[in-house]
């Protein structure tokens, strides 16, 4: 193996892949990962806490007033429950609920120990497990500031889901403009990229159209704040963070059919790869 690819930046698929996931996923992300230095960044673990923390707290709010796992997990998927969960219950959030599920009944047996399991991860544990095997300090090009704060539970027992909107056009700390500034020459090639001509496959040529839209806004001295940064140019972002690690690393994404075109547009190499 050449020192190029000894080393990997994570993005926020595999972060979650190799540890919540169920089976072979859970296997085969780690055994892509096994021997390798890795990198991941502010901006990613921003995007973590948004997703798989709060989906954590929601699966903790609702097994509170459930019989069990089972019955927590089956509240999900009706709407009415969403206050009960402390935020309004999607069809993106089953998914990862039952994946942390899963994580749960693995490690704890009893209804107590899984309240306390999914406490303590609320805590400090998701981070702990967030940082395993990460280089530190992490990446920071951006000074997201996306989620910030830190979980709060109420007199019942609940936690309140982290705050995740990031509407400001100027919040502290932010440097996402600068990012951008740093990277004109990049966000002028994802403006100005041929999706008919990207090889790789596969190819979500509705989300690179979205990429393609935006970075030309943002070309265009649109505002990259808001949704521009932490959806639609989310993943270009990534990607051109691995850029920022002390050393030489290729991107790795379960999510294949986002970043493998990305990074074939950039020239950023991208695992795994189907060779």
């Amino acid at each position: 193996m050449d020192k190029e690819k000894k080393s990997l930046f994570l993005d926020t698929a595999t972060q979650i892949a190799r540890h919540w996931h169920s089976e072979p996923t859970r296997t085969e992300t780690q055994e892509q990962l096994h021997g390798r230095r890795l990198y991941c960044s502010r901006y990613v673990k921003c995007q973590c806490k948004a997703t798989q923390l709060n989906s954590i707290i929601y699966l903790h709010n609702l097994l509170l007033k459930s019989e069990d796992l089972l019955q927590a997990i089956q509240k999900t998927t009706e709407w009415r429950f969403s206050e009960e969960a402390g935020s309004q219950l999607t069809s993106a959030v089953l998914p990862r609920i039952v994946d942390i599920a899963y994580w749960i009944s693995r490690k704890y047996k009893t209804y107590e120990e899984q309240v306390d399991g999914l406490r303590d991860l609320i805590e400090d544990a998701w981070e702990t497990l967030f940082h395993d095997g990460i280089a530190l300090p992490l990446v920071d090009e951006t000074g997201c500031v996306y989620a910030a704060g830190h979980p709060k539970m109420g007199v019942s027992g609940a936690y309140e889901p982290i705050r995740v909107s990031c509407s400001q056009k100027d919040p502290p700390e932010c440097r996402i403009e600068e990012f951008w500034e740093n990277h004109w020459d990049e966000i002028g090639v994802l403006a100005g990229m041929d999706i008919d001509a990207i090889r790789a496959r596969p190819k979500d040529t509705g989300a690179l159209d979205e990429v393609k839209e935006y970075a030309g806004r943002v070309r265009g001295r649109g505002s990259p704040h808001g949704k521009t940064c932490t959806f639609y140019l989310s993943d270009a972002i990534v990607c051109l963070e691995s850029t920022h690690c002390p050393e030489p690393a290729n991107v790795h994404s379960t999510n294949k059919k986002h970043f493998r075109p990305l990074c074939e547009v950039l020239g950023i190499k991208c695992e795994p790869s189907d060779e």
